[in-house]
């Protein structure tokens, strides 16, 4: 166990403390919990690359780590209504997508590895910023713009690994296969 995989394995520790703190409305430990997490994760990344550590368990650990502490925040976030649920509903929508294409991908080709496109590391972007938002302004009106705008995204990110998915099934070449952020 290296210290990238072991920086993982604590992110999804504090996500616990993350769901307890958004549960008893203590939205200020929420945010400098969700800080501490992302900041781990650009930790455990950096250390991965400078070290050459990257390893297979790693690999899942992150994304796991990674989707763990979005979906959790969304999800309790929306249970408290400071999120709107429809767009609780569209982050979950997107991950169920990619994850079955992913593995009907790997079933009938057993090669599909997990690539994010730029439309996933924008919309992976906006979901942060949209919790950092939330945490940081919970007791402020909230912009509603916010939430469509990391909508559309959502949408125009599962939209394109979907193509992609379908490119592949149907045995076209293209850069990337659908996968996690």
């Amino acid at each position: 166990m290296n210290v990238p995989n072991l920086l993982s394995i604590f992110r999804l520790f504090v996500t616990f403390f993350f769901i307890i703190a958004v549960y008893h409305d203590r939205f200020d430990i929420a945010l400098g919990l969700f800080i501490v997490q992302g900041l781990s994760d650009m930790l455990d990344g950096f250390i991965a690359r400078v070290t050459g550590k990257k390893t297979d368990l790693g690999a899942f650990l992150d994304p796991l780590a990674d989707k763990t502490m979005l979906v959790a925040a969304f999800v309790m976030l929306s249970i408290k209504n400071v999120i709107p649920v429809w767009l609780t509903v569209i982050v979950l929508l997107r991950d169920l997508v990619i994850a079955l294409g992913f593995l009907v991908l790997y079933h009938l080709a057993r090669t599909a590895k997990p690539v994010p496109s730029i439309f996933g590391k924008i919309t992976t972007a906006c979901q942060i910023g949209t919790i950092l938002y939330v945490l940081w302004s919970v007791s402020r009106p909230l912009a509603p713009w916010l939430f469509y705008g990391t909508a559309f995204f959502i949408a125009l990110s599962g939209l394109h690994y979907i193509y992609v998915g379908i490119r592949l099934l149907t045995g076209e070449r293209v850069g990337q296969s659908p996968a996690g952020d």
